[in-house]
């Protein structure tokens, strides 16, 4: 019977992975995508392609506070079924927009959809995995991310170098389609029990949210994935357009080259999946360290070679950073309260989400682009530092609460 159950667990598991994968495919080619559609198709300014992932982060931001932390545990595959539906009908529209305008309001729809799905996806993951697997699971969860955006800019590199970019949605729709029928059947097979009936007030998922955010080990994650926000987010807004006016990389091949910065971090959270991390301070303060120094070397413009050596070294912290946030909050956190604290981590993502394409976007039209790089490099390192900060006194209260006292 247990070997039945847990056979069970696994194809769920497989199959919860195939949706990630189907879903992070769909949404990182929008990501991608839709700035190179806003420069190059619709024309709009340098201003416009950051708008379009602020706003995308606005609509991520505006769920995880009005949603995510209202809904109940046992409710949450049929809300992830629900809220891809509404992303697959989006990236359909996309087909047919033919201004700026048009695109800012289908950034903003995507963005509102995401900000459901990706953090309730994390909270079925932990709910269906043995608290002795969790951290595998959650490692293979990200490892399926990482290997949808390979996927992903491979396709749209094929896509971009064979036909208009507007009909690149339609690819785009049928994959989000797919997911969203995946994911119905799965909301019909997984059964999450109820911690609680009562509907969560506003006032309770903010106490809550507080609590946790006083715990060093969820600080330390916070900051540190946030951290890595910077360069993630400037490579898939700006990296095409990056590559293009300073090293005469077309969008196409970019999204190739893209390939080797996410294929770096897939071999990375694969590692994480099959081995047990002995020590995850080290190996995130490794990933500090690589962040600061890829992020140096994107604005150094010494040609193609440098660009790549950047993408390379950037792959390592976008591999290990998240999956090993994520297991630190799950390991500080009780179930029936994850929704919340990872709607409350994806949120302050999404802040900084909308804020750097914007700040970023800002600098580079009074400057340009290699500016805004050094910029805003400052609050990256800052935060890094915070981060780091947060953990050495965590650590230090652990070691003296650990001491006995004498009599």
């Amino acid at each position: 019977m247990k070997t039945t159950a847990n056979t069970m667990v696994l194809v769920n598991f497989l199959m919860l992975l195939s949706v990630t994968f189907t879903m992070r495919s769909s949404t990182n080619m929008l990501m991608t995508v839709v700035p190179i559609f806003t420069k190059y198709v619709i024309n709009a300014d340098v201003f416009f392609v950051g708008l379009t992932a602020t706003l995308y982060g606005i609509g991520a931001m505006a769920s995880n506070i009005f949603v995510n932390g209202r809904i109940s545990v046992d409710k949450t595959p049929k809300i992830v079924f629900a809220f891809l539906a509404i992303m697959t009908i989006g990236i359909f529209v996309y087909i047919f927009s033919k201004n700026i305008y048009e695109v800012l309001i289908l950034s903003g729809i995507t963005g509102f959809s995401m900000g459901v799905v990706q953090p309730l996806l994390m909270t079925i993951t932990n709910a269906i995995a043995a608290p002795e697997k969790r951290d595998r699971y959650i490692a293979a969860y990200t490892s399926a991310l990482s290997l949808s955006l390979i996927f992903g800019v491979l396709v749209e590199g094929l896509i971009l170098s064979t036909i208009n970019v507007r009909y690149a949605f339609l690819i785009f729709f049928f994959i989000a389609f797919s997911s969203s029928v995946m994911m119905y059947v799965l909301s019909l097979k997984i059964h999450i029990p109820a911690r609680s009936t009562k509907t969560r007030s506003f006032k309770e998922i903010i106490s809550r949210a507080s609590t946790s955010l006083k715990q060093g080990k969820v600080l330390f994650a916070m900051f540190g994935n946030i951290s890595y926000a910077f360069p993630f987010i400037l490579l898939i807004t700006y990296g095409s357009i990056i590559g293009k006016e300073y090293d005469g990389i077309a969008p196409s091949t970019f999204l190739y080259l893209l390939t080797l910065f996410f294929g770096i971090s897939f071999l990375s959270r694969v590692i994480l999946s099959i081995r047990q991390v002995r020590n995850k301070e080290f190996l995130m303060y490794a990933a500090f360290a690589a962040s600061i120094l890829g992020y140096l070397l994107i604005g150094i413009d010494t040609g193609v070679i440098m660009f790549i050596a950047a993408l390379l070294i950037l792959g390592f912290p976008h591999g290990s950073i998240f999956p090993l946030s994520t297991s630190y909050i799950a390991a500080s956190v009780d179930m029936e309260y994850m929704n919340i604290i990872y709607s409350v981590f994806l949120l302050i993502m999404d802040v900084i989400a909308f804020i750097i394409p914007f700040i970023f976007g800002l600098i580079s039209e009074l400057y340009n682009i290699k500016i805004a790089i050094y910029v805003t490099l400052v609050p990256m390192a800052l935060l890094i530092a915070i981060s780091v900060a947060f953990n050495v006194r965590d650590n230090r209260i652990k070691r003296i609460a650990a001491i006995p006292e004498k009599v």
